[in-house]
């Protein structure tokens, strides 16, 4: 069940490659209690939600992970426990991020 977003957001941004996979975060771990997180990139990346325990690699991002476009801002239901990953399709982009709970 999901449960209505009124409490405190953290924001960043982060810089995203085509080398290497980031997790989707402000600061060093994920917001304790956030509900969801919302993406919006500056050029194509790649999104991947990780299984439990599981370290995705650059190609499970490319062939397994969804298309966002550039200037696209999505939402997604993650708690705390939810890895999220992100990897540029094309150059170096930054990837504005907000953990809401």
């Amino acid at each position: 069940m999901f449960y209505p977003v009124d409490g405190p957001a953290k924001q960043g941004i982060l810089s995203v490659g085509t080398g290497a996979i980031i997790e989707v975060k402000v600061g060093a771990s994920p917001f304790a209690d956030r509900k969801v997180v919302t993406i919006q990139p500056e050029g194509k990346i790649y999104v991947y939600f990780a299984d439990d325990g599981e370290t995705p690699s650059t190609t499970d991002l490319t062939t397994k992970g969804f298309y966002q476009f550039k200037d696209a801002m999505q939402s997604y239901e993650a708690g705390p426990g939810q890895k999220i990953y992100v990897l540029s399709a094309t150059g170096t982009v930054n990837v504005r991020i907000s953990e809401r709970s």
